[in-house]
């Protein structure tokens, strides 16, 4: 064989190799023929995601819906790949996530919806009614721990030193040491959030302050049963489809995304919901 022959030989086999690999690397981890596993949570998730099944917003896209159930770590198994996205998570319980995991792995890929915590009571019928003393039910975990101080900041119960749209803020780090004023000598008792809503049978708690899809659930209408609601626009607590960062740019998820964020779904949540669950605004 030639010097020339082999050259243009080993020319090829390179081409070949290149085409190859690229292609392999480009299709890694992705077979669009195959339906996109997202873990979701039960009330509002889950009806959202088989609303966009409904709607055919998907196209040829296809989605396996899991529930949530039990005590797992639903971010864990979405990085080890066990599912492709979840569905249950606002960004603060995200990014407390992973700086206690020390990971990048997961990211947003889409924005979409509030489910406002609100401030319920069976013993007490209005703000201005809260007593003295009054014990408040909050959640036990960082992230919607502080959440739950907001909402009682919002309704003028206590003063905290931080804003939920102060800068960089770091939600992990806020406790019940924020509070610069209880002028009503509010007591706080911390419990795991699918328990919350019991609570309000509790002769010990007076007031619970209970995550959206927990309030739903256990048959609560947030919208006119709540003594205060959170707001939607600029609200940090926005719920969020999370995948692994190297999932962001699949078609399957960026179609999902595009779905879950398009005006059929955020019209129906707002005319399904009835201000229980509140499309993600931005100002």
């Amino acid at each position: 064989m030639t010097r020339t022959i082999r050259s243009l030989f080993a020319g090829l086999l390179a081409l070949f190799l290149t085409v190859g690999l690229t292609a392999c690397g480009a299709g890694a981890g992705t077979d669009a023929s195959k339906p996109l596993v997202v873990l979701a949570d039960a009330t509002p998730h889950t009806d959202i995601l088989k609303k966009v099944e409904e709607l055919g917003v998907l196209g040829d896209t296809k989605i396996e819906i899991k529930g949530i159930a039990g005590d797992i770590d639903v971010n864990q198994l979405t990085a080890s790949g066990d599912v492709d996205a979840n569905f249950f998570q606002h960004k603060p319980y995200l990014d407390t996530w992973l700086k206690q995991q020390g990971s990048e792995d997961l990211v947003s890929a889409a924005t979409v919806h509030v489910e406002p915590l609100g401030l319920y009571s069976k013993k007490v019928k209005g703000l201005d009614a809260v007593p003295s003393g009054a014990t408040i039910a909050i959640p036990s975990d960082p992230s919607n721990l502080v959440r739950a101080l907001f909402l009682l900041q919002q309704a003028k119960l206590v003063t905290l030193d931080v804003k939920p749209t102060d800068k960089d803020l770091d939600f992990s780090q806020i406790t019940e040491k924020n509070i610069t004023a209880n002028p009503k000598g509010l007591k706080f008792v911390q419990i795991d959030r699918p328990q919350l809503a019991a609570t309000l049978d509790d002769a010990k708690v007076d007031l619970s302050v209970i995550n959206g899809n927990y309030a739903l659930e256990a048959g609560l209408k947030p919208k006119t049963d709540a003594l205060t609601l959170e707001t939607a626009t600029d609200n940090p607590y926005a719920n969020l489809l999370v995948v692994k960062a190297e999932k962001k740019d699949d078609p399957r998820v960026t179609k999902l995304a595009e779905a879950l964020q398009s005006k059929e779904i955020q019209d129906w949540i707002t005319s399904n919901y009835q201000g229980s669950v509140l499309p993600a605004k931005q100002s």
